[in-house]
């Protein structure tokens, strides 16, 4: 251990600080760049009503009891109006492995935030449709 190994690793130490320098950084500027996320990412959920046969096959399956349903609001002859609490839904995907008639989807869709809690309590015309696209948030759009 002398001057020449101490030297080797500080010129080692700066080799690697030097070529960290030139990359692009790690962090995305959110909401201004949006992430890329793996093919099954688990976001927000579709639910579409004309697949739908109201078994409660999602209700049942939800740990949580995130999902809700109300076979009385019918659009369709066998179908149901659901109803999501984000604020309890952990996104494990047993709702989605459930539905046998493939009417329930995760989408890509992660970004949650909202400004009030109620806001985070789906209807069936919320979550029918994904009302935003992924860089759209509060009315603004990004990119």
């Amino acid at each position: 251990m002398g001057f020449f190994s101490t030297l080797g690793e500080i010129f080692t130490i700066l080799k690697h600080v030097f070529s960290q320098v030139f990359e692009r950084p790690f962090t995305v500027l959110y909401p201004y760049e949006d992430r890329e996320h793996p093919e099954r990412t688990r976001g927000r959920h579709i639910h579409i009503r004309e697949k739908c046969t109201a078994c409660a096959q999602c209700v049942r399956a939800c740990p949580v009891v995130a999902i809700r349903i109300d076979k009385s609001d019918r659009k369709y002859e066998k179908d149901a109006a659901l109803y999501f609490d984000y604020t309890r839904c952990i996104f494990c995907g047993l709702c989605v492995q459930a539905c046998r008639f493939n009417a329930l989807f995760h989408t890509k869709v992660v970004d949650l935030s909202e400004p009030e809690r109620e806001r985070l309590h789906y209807d069936p015309e919320r979550i029918e449709t994904l009302d935003r696209d992924p860089l759209e948030w509060r009315g603004s759009r990004f990119r």
